[in-house]
């Protein structure tokens, strides 16, 4: 009895063994398919809250982008534009997602649009009245695009931003970071196990 009691704690040890260890291969891949789809979303925005047209087309979506250009005082090109395309969603508002040529394309953008906010009180922050569209007055919002992980990720930093009074909660090249106030350093958040070490320490 005792040895066939033993040989059950070495085919217990062992599949325990097996099992951690087909864990962390299923965490490697995911990793780097997580790495592959952020290299694919590189270069990519998605503009938000801008209510679809009836027969909207590519052309109509990519004046769109270039009225937002001239609003926030920046010129874009067609040759900066690889595809335009609005996704689906329950309402009428699905994002759009711009696909550039560049990183660089994207990171202009960015920067035109952060720094035609900056300062602004909020019903003059950019808008749909700044993109002559005959709708409603209502904000328009611009990031980058991110994967489906690193937006859950994203959700859950902006949710601990406001439940521990952190001051600011970014994306920058698909990676999340928070920032308690203006003379901490900021933090990045590769994960939902960082954000609860976090927490620890609050």
């Amino acid at each position: 009895m005792s040895s066939k009691y033993d040989d059950l704690l070495t085919i217990i040890a062992n599949l325990e063994k097996e099992r951690k260890e087909d864990k962390r291969r299923m965490a490697l891949k995911e990793d780097r398919l997580e790495t592959m789809e952020r290299k694919m979303r590189a270069s990519g925005i998605e503009v938000r809250n801008i209510s679809k047209s009836t027969g909207e087309t590519k052309d109509f979506l990519f004046n769109i982008i270039k009225k937002t250009g001239k609003a926030v005082n920046i010129s874009i090109e067609d040759s900066e534009l690889k595809d335009i395309y609005r996704l689906n969603s329950k309402d009428s508002s699905g994002p759009i997602i711009v696909e550039l040529n560049s990183v660089i394309s994207k990171e202009k953008i960015l920067r035109a649009v952060k720094s035609f906010n900056k300062n602004k009180p909020r019903d003059e922050k950019l808008n749909t009245s700044h993109l002559q569209l005959q709708q409603p007055k209502k904000p328009v919002f611009i990031s980058e695009t991110l994967t489906q992980k690193t937006q859950k990720l994203f959700q859950l930093a902006r949710a601990f931003k406001k439940a521990h009074s952190f001051m600011y909660c970014w994306t920058l090249n698909g990676t999340v970071y928070l920032r308690k106030d203006e003379k901490s350093s900021q933090i990045r958040i590769n994960s939902e196990a960082d954000l609860e070490n976090l927490r620890k320490t609050q």
